[in-house]
């Protein structure tokens, strides 16, 4: 099962269909139970979704848009809900999605600075941040003079306000209301949750097993952080 015979295929907002609304909330559903109306206000906020294929059935997705930043010539990149069976993970399709959106946008608009924004369950956020040569965890406590700061906060605010989700303004803990599958749990041995990745999860949403909470983080597409990713995607290449 290699890596080439995997096809992500993009498709627009203005070609959502309620069949393709319907199986993408299945496949999620299987992972990470959701209500399907909570599903459908989610996946309307996003300009297109990255549907993964393997020999022509949907394996995964992810949804992408992306929106204005209160900074100067910038904007920020906002992926939602990254699902992939668990047998045909560890393939890096989230990272060549992320990629590929990444990419798009720069070459429409080659001047912008792209800040990436997400909120993640522990498995999102591992299999991001362990691509990641430098990442942020999202502070919701101002601090004065800090205009990257308070611009991240307000994309933050208003990314949960358009899928209905909460802030806590305290942790910063996003409640999502979005429960994990014991099975998907199960699938998981305990080598994963030792991870480093697992482990700051771990330590910043301690209760990530039952609370519905997700994390938010944040990064730039920095030289590091690309020639990280780009590494990341390679050896995934080579070991499948």
């Amino acid at each position: 099962m290699g890596v080439r015979s995997y096809r992500i295929r993009a498709i627009p907002r203005r070609a959502f269909t309620e069949e393709l609304i319907a199986g993408l909330h299945e496949l999620s559903d299987r992972i990470l139970p959701e209500d399907p109306a909570h599903f459908r206000v989610h996946a309307h906020t996003n300009e297109v979704v990255h549907v993964f294929e393997h020999g022509g059935v949907m394996v995964g997705y992810q949804f992408w848009r992306t929106a204005p930043l209160t900074l100067p010539g910038s904007r920020v990149i906002l992926g939602g809900k990254l699902r992939v069976l668990p047998q045909h993970r560890r393939q890096a399709l989230h990272l060549r999605s992320g990629l590929r959106f990444f990419l798009g946008c720069k070459l429409r608009h080659p001047f912008t600075r792209y800040y990436r924004v997400a909120i993640a369950s522990l498995f999102g956020f591992v299999s991001i941040t362990a691509a990641l040569a430098e990442y942020r965890i999202f502070d919701p406590r101002p601090r004065p003079g800090d205009a990257e700061g308070v611009a991240l906060r307000a994309a933050f605010a208003r990314f949960a306000a358009e899928s209905n989700f909460r802030i806590d303004p305290q942790s910063g803990l996003i409640f999502v209301d979005i429960g994990i599958a014991p099975e998907t749990l199960a699938e998981y041995p305990q080598s994963y949750l030792d991870r480093p990745e697992a482990r700051v999860y771990a330590q910043i949403n301690p209760g990530w097993r039952h609370n519905r909470c997700d994390v938010g983080f944040w990064f730039r597409f920095t030289p590091r952080n690309m020639v990280s990713l780009v590494r990341r995607i390679r050896r995934a290449r080579r070991a499948s």
